[in-house]
Parts: structure tokens; sequence; C-alpha cells
């Protein structure tokens, strides 16, 4: 998406938020207005939301394949969903063991190096508590998790493990992982398995019974919905434990008001994301490719992360993320701002932080000189033929920019 001007200002930081949209706003405004009631209520104007509510569920649960309206809980967004599941699992492998206190093992929580910090943190969280210690899978150069990584891991920590947690997608350089496959291999081992879709969902199909899960998360913003609200996928027969206690709302396992203009809003962004989503999915592709090939092409010494392969389904259609060498990725952010882009340096760290990104260092990318010069492209749908033009023009001669400025840094 980029503003009309003679010189447009072109926003590619898709994957840290989107713009709300129109289908999106329009479906929120009733709840904002005359359906305002509370589902929990008993009269009419509480029935209203209530009705509108189950409705809300139920085209959620349709959206991602899920078989009942009632495996679908609302929840802030990617974040809450993500602690919720890892520290209910935990807390629910407790509960299981319990009862014998002749073996009660401490649980572990299996990831990956790459996984978002909503799930990196928790784990680290959980560990300072003693409630958890956390297995980080290693991810080949391109980012993907191997299975037989993940089969070690299992074996060596055989009746322990709480719980197997792996992204669909990564936020930074876009591989999707085969979750299908490693869904299978935990389950073998009579192991619940979640995955963090929220970079995934709206822009890739995903179905939680094709991928075999237990538990999915999902953000709306990420797909053109309002900021705030997700929700958590937690198949019938998956039950853990609140996060969050209060009142009985979400069947009694998420207390708090229901934000309904927000999940109505969600709602629609879903649906309108899923709808001609393999045709965007190869023209967003294109356009990412073309885009590729002209910083590739154009500036020595610049890196693509993620999957390179020839298959788009193993890296999500909108993502390009670059690493260059002798390029500082905070000034060459700033660069491109200022030459009318919006992009993301990827890396991980606050400002006056000089800490390269977990992801690059997990590729095997621990060279200074290339680690901190991390640049991530993300497209918006509607991207034009012009909008590509420009990234082309302006991307390389930022590097270039960037790379010239920091050696005299």
């Amino acid at each position: 998406m980029s503003t009309q001007s003679d010189n447009p200002y072109i926003y590619a930081d898709n994957a840290a938020t989107t713009p709300l949209s129109p289908v999106a706003r329009e479906a929120m405004l009733p709840f904002l207005g005359g359906t305002f009631g509370n589902p929990s209520g008993i009269h009419r104007v509480s029935r209203e939301a209530a009705h509108a509510l189950a409705d809300i569920r139920a085209r959620l649960a349709r959206a991602l394949g899920a078989r009942d309206a009632g495996e679908i809980y609302l929840t802030s967004g990617g974040s809450e969903s993500d602690n919720w599941v890892l520290r209910g699992a935990v807390r629910r492998f407790l509960d299981q063991h319990t009862a014998d206190e002749s073996h009660s093992p401490h649980p572990f929580v299996v990831t990956s190096a790459i996984e978002h910090h909503a799930i990196l943190h928790c784990c680290e969280a959980m560990e300072h508590e003693g409630l958890a210690t956390a297995i980080y899978l290693p991810v080949d150069a391109q980012g993907h998790v191997r299975a037989e990584d993940l089969e070690r891991a299992l074996a060596a920590h055989e009746g322990q493990v709480a719980l197997v947690s792996v992204m669909l997608a990564n936020n930074e350089i876009g591989t999707v992982e085969d979750i299908r496959e490693l869904a299978r291999i935990a389950h073998e081992h009579g192991i619940p398995f979640h995955t963090d879709a929220v970079q995934a969902v709206g822009h890739i199909p995903v179905d939680v019974r094709a991928l075999g899960v237990d538990a999915l998360s999902l953000s709306a913003h990420k797909f053109h919905g309002p900021r705030g609200v997700g929700l958590l996928y937690l198949r019938e027969g998956f039950s853990i434990p609140p996060l969050i206690a209060g009142g009985a709302q979400e069947r009694g396992e998420r207390a708090g008001t229901e934000n309904l203009a927000g999940a109505a809003g969600m709602t629609a962004a879903l649906e309108s994301a899923l709808g001609g989503l393999e045709n965007r999915m190869t023209r967003v592709a294109a356009q990412r490719d073309r885009l590729i090939r002209a910083v590739i092409d154009a500036v020595p010494d610049v890196k693509l992360t993620g999957d390179a392969g020839p298959d788009a389904t193993r890296r999500l259609p909108s993502i390009a993320s670059f690493i260059c060498k002798d390029v500082d990725g905070e000034l060459l952010v700033v660069l491109l701002d200022r030459a009318g882009v919006a992009a993301a340096t990827g890396s991980a760290c606050a400002t006056g932080s000089t800490d390269p990104s977990h992801v690059i260092l997990a590729l095997g990318e621990t060279d200074r000189r290339w680690n901190h010069g991390t640049l991530r492209l993300s497209l918006a749908d509607d991207a034009t033929a012009s909008d590509i033009d420009a990234l082309c023009e302006r991307v390389p001669a930022c590097i270039l920019r960037a790379r010239a400025l920091s050696g005299t840094m």
C-alpha cells in the first residue's frame, strides 16, 4: 500500500502490522453503537450480543477448518494466546502427574530457536519460576526445523514433555515449517502440539485439521483486522487451565468481557483474506521474487535469508529478507524511511542495543560484519507494479548508502 503523491511513501512492513480494512471497520461499527450489550447477561440487549458472539465464533471455526465453534477462544492477541497455551500445557502436565507421587517428572517444553519472543520470553519466564525447562530445537540454514531433531529431543525426554510448540511461519525470514510432519511426530510420543500461526493466517492456507495441531494462535492485525484481538484454537479434548481468572466468559476458560467489536472485525478481515487467497499468493510471490532479484543483482555482498528454494510454499509470499555485509541495519531502515519506504531491520534489538537478531544467529550467521545488516521487506496485498518499481530502485540505493555511511561510523 502506498500514499498518493508524486513520490509515494511505500509501506513495506506488513509483517509488523497491517492497516484496518474497510470490511473489518464496517463489521465493527454495529458493536460500537446499537449492539453494545454484554453477552453474559440475560436481558434482550445481552441476548442480541450473545447471538452475535455465537455467530462470530462459528464463522471463525469454519475459516480455520475447526470441527466445532467451541474450539475457538477469543483473546487479546497472539502474545496472550501463546502464553496461555504454554503455561496451560505445563499446568495440565503437572496436574496429570500429581496423583502419582512416586513419579512426578519435571516438565519440558520443546520449541525452536527462531520463535517469536511471545514464545521465547514465556519459556524463559517459566524456567526462571522453576515451572518448566525449555528445549530449543536448532534450524537449518534456511530456518527449517528438522524432523529428526524433534524426534531426537522427544526420545531423550520420553514422558517429560508437556508441549511441542513450533511456529507455522517465521516473522523475520518468512520460512514456512512442515507443521503437519512435526505434529505427527509429537503425537507419536503422546505429546500435544501447538503452532504460532500469527504470521501465516490470512497469507497462506491454514486448516487446523489438515495441520493436525492441538492448538493454534493468531492475531487479527496481521491480516487487516483490528489490534488487540486474536484467538486460541484448542482442539476438542485438549483442555488447559485458564490464564486469566475472573468471570465465566469463554465457557469459563478465559475471563473478561468479550471484545465484540474487535472479534467482528477479526472475523470479517479473515473471511476477506481467505477470498481469492491462492491468486493473491501467486501475484504477491511474483512481486516478492522480482524485488529479491533486483536487490541481489544490484548490490554486492547481500544474501537472501529464509527458504531460497523454488517451492513458494516454503516461504511466505510477502516476505523478502536479507543480510547485508558491512551495513548497520538500523541505519538502513532510517535511510529507507527518508527515501519513502517503511521497512524493518528484523533485529530483536532495542534502541542502543548491539545484539543481532536471534533468528539470524540461529541460521548460523555469526560473522558480525553480516549479522548486523538485516533487512525485512513485507509487501502489501495490494502492492502495485509501480510500488515494486520504486522498491527495486530505492532499496538497493539505500543499502549502498548505508554501507558507505556504516564504514565511517
